[in-house]
């Protein structure tokens, strides 16, 4: 509980309130109960649905053209599955073009027809006629692109394609039981939160034949964290790259390319608190040439059961993907070569784009990312996927249609992999570099005339490790589609969670008026606890919090709750726990809300790098600056850490951590800095009186 002489403090303040940002839930009637459950029944056994059929299975589709906005897409679509689409069995992957175009096809045939009934009938056909990894990206960017679709709630993605985040070794436990007939089982994998158990006589002892030099082993909790690469996977989802907004009638695909890099940073940033927290240093920066020092084994396998490949220590890039490599090398230095120009030559029409400090780094994350309404598309392809592409797949495979790759050849299992880091650590320098080019943050910039920030308190602050279950049922094969209710396989993951906690934030203004409040945590001290300035901490500075504010003349005083943060969501609601609700609701049982806020966001448990036993100072920035509201859309907005436009006051996004500042820039009332400790306990004493 905050301290007495806070709240005395709010009892004296003139009142300050945050203005609300999240819509009221709503109840939903039978109607769309009854098309929620209908949604859930499209993703029960993905992958082995082939033999389950219902009365849209083999739906006529050249009897329905005419039940499409546009029936030129349902044609198409038809047309190129005639002709032969990727194998059920294959692997799927965006990065066999032929795949990727086969999927917009798909993509186009759910999203253009003309209501809900349409689109099932399509999506049931499609469940039982094409690759699974397609229909379930297909099906899925329709129910969040389309109108009519965008309350319903799908499921986890870790609970539909358990495969790709539960180790195979797991799984093959699994497989055992339920052909000797269990019908139940829960099962623990990564119980340490290490990749490996230390042995105390060959592992992790001083006579350990195993130190390979690095000690990455320490936060796989961090990388493998099933909400977090469930999160970036939605991400990709939610900003389709390949996605025209122009055809699709989507103006609010908000700054594609600046969300790409808030994203990135956000990321870079949150695992370098990590990575402090265990005593690690920064990550290396990706060297096309040079050593990759740690290797990495995903332990998980694809749908059709092929293992991810495993990739060993000191794997240098170039000498083992010459071809590759060099096209990204290739596609690096045309960016480079913007940025130092400082503009963009667009082919079409032989004009000049600026790199300005209004749209600059919108444009650059434009070209990286490769969004389909980039300058100068033929000249600049996606550098980050041809990066990808160039560390990912290392193999020779027998077609395009078999590439079997490490885990950065997917979205949902990208993030486990160490290098994927160390690769974005070279993206962000690039970016970086154009900030640099902008010139440096002065008091100006920073400055609001007649706003104080007086003071902080928060909780205290405590991390701890609980266990996650989440179930596995639909990667395995079943006789009928009623035995996916009948079997119930949980599985376990150690993840890393904090002890819910609120701040106060006292601000005296001389002025009224709307105001943005940003929060950061970031770091005090590197993992050799030296101090470190603002510039060396910067690219750890990860943004907690976002809200506006109606500031009046006098003492104002907010407190916040860290579950308000829109930035955060908490873990989805399972497969079987949302069957059960909504069936409940359509019997009377139980009432079913419906709310629009918190399905795309970073990990709520994941708010908080571990703490120390004793305590490990960071620092906690504060930031308040005017706020134009006319700035931000009200149609895709909540989701803000997946590309939503709500709160943005058109500064550049990680504002004010975003590029370099003069040393006294910070020197501003209007932002304040707060060291803050952050402990550590085991779970059974988090909630003991003492913690």
């Amino acid at each position: 509980m905050l301290a007495l002489a806070s709240l005395l403090t709010i009892a004296v303040a003139v009142s300050a309130s945050v203005l609300p940002v999240r819509p009221e839930r709503r109840l939903a009637d039978a109607d769309f109960l009854k098309r929620q459950k209908q949604v859930l029944d499209l993703f029960v056994g993905v992958g082995h649905s082939q033999h389950f059929k219902n009365e849209y299975a083999d739906w006529d589709f050249a009897a329905n053209f005419g039940s499409f906005t546009d029936e030129k897409y349902p044609k198409q679509f038809w047309e190129a599955y005639q002709r032969g689409f990727i194998s059920r069995h294959a692997i799927y992957s965006l990065a066999c073009h032929k795949t990727r175009h086969e999927t917009i096809k798909l993509f186009d045939v759910f999203y253009f027809a003309k209501d809900f009934d349409t689109f099932y009938k399509a999506a049931i056909w499609a469940k039982n006629h094409v690759h699974p990894g397609m229909f379930t990206y297909a099906a899925t960017l329709a129910l969040y692109q389309r109108h009519d679709t965008q309350a319903f709630y799908v499921p986890p993605v870790y609970e539909i394609f358990p495969t790709l985040f539960v180790p195979a070794e797991t799984l093959h436990h699994v497989y055992d039981d339920k052909l000797t007939g269990i019908k139940e089982g829960h099962y623990n994998y990564n119980d340490t939160g290490y990749e490996y158990v230390a042995h105390n006589q060959k592992y992790g002892s001083v006579w350990s034949t195993d130190n390979r030099g690095h000690s990455e082993y320490r936060i796989s909790y961090f990388r493998e964290d099933v909400g977090l690469n469930s999160f970036f996977g939605d991400w990709f989802i939610k900003n389709p790259a390949w996605m025209c907004p122009e055809k699709y009638n989507k103006p609010y695909l908000h700054r594609r390319g600046e969300n790409f890099y808030y994203t990135l940073k956000q990321i870079f940033a949150r695992y370098n608190l990590e990575r402090l927290a265990n005593g690690l240093p920064y990550p290396d920066v990706l060297e096309w040439t040079k050593p990759v020092r740690v290797g990495y084994n995903p332990r998980i396998n694809y749908a059709n059961g092929q293992s991810f490949f495993i990739r060993p220590d000191n794997f240098v890039p170039f000498d083992n993907n010459v071809a590759d490599v060099s096209y990204a090398q290739q596609q690096e230095r045309r960016v480079w070569d913007a940025v130092d120009a400082g503009l963009i030559f667009e082919l079409s029409n032989k004009s000049t784009i600026p790199l300005d400090d209004h749209n600059g780094i919108e444009l650059l994350g434009r070209l990286i990312f490769g969004t389909n309404d980039r300058p100068s598309g033929k000249y600049y392809r996606s550098l980050y996927y041809a990066g990808l592409d160039a560390l990912a797949y290392v193999v020779s495979t027998g077609s395009d249609r078999s590439l079997a790759g490490g885990a950065l050849s997917t979205h949902l299992t990208a993030l486990r992999d160490p290098l994927w880091y160390s690769y974005a650590a070279r993206l962000l320098i690039l970016f970086q570099h154009h900030k640099r080019t902008l010139g440096r943050y002065t008091k100006d910039d920073f400055y609001y005339n007649g706003v104080k920030v007086e003071n902080v308190e928060v909780d205290k602050l405590l991390t701890y490790f609980d266990h996650f279950d989440y179930e596995a049922t639909n990667a395995l094969p079943m006789e009928h589609t009623e035995d996916y209710t009948t079997y119930k396989y949980f599985v376990r993951q150690f993840r890393l969670n904090h002890k819910p906690y609120r701040f106060n934030v006292t601000v005296k203004s001389e002025v009224a008026g709307d105001a943005l409040e940003r929060v950061f945590l970031g770091p005090k001290y590197d993992s050799d606890d030296h101090l470190l300035t603002i510039d060396q901490a910067s690219n750890a500075y990860f943004e907690v919090d976002r809200f506006p504010v109606k500031l009046t003349a006098g003492v104002n005083v907010w407190e916040r709750s860290s579950t308000e943060s829109p930035i955060f969501v908490r873990d989805h609601e399972g497969f079987r726990s949302l069957y059960s609700s909504v069936n409940n609701a359509l019997n009377q049982k139980e009432q079913f809300y419906v709310s629009e806020v918190g399905k795309c966001g970073f990990p709520e448990r994941l708010q908080l790098p571990m703490g120390w036993k004793g305590g490990r100072t960071y620092v906690l920035g504060v930031v308040v600056t005017p706020y134009d509201p006319t700035h931000s859309s009200g149609k895709y907005t909540e989701d803000i850490a997946c590309g939503g436009s709500r709160l943005y006051d058109n500064r550049p996004v990680g504002f004010p951590f975003d590029k370099p500042a003069y040393s006294d820039a910070f020197h501003v009332p209007n932002i304040y800095f707060k060291d803050v400790n952050i402990y550590h306990k085991d779970a059974a004493d988090v909630n003991r009186p003492s913690a």
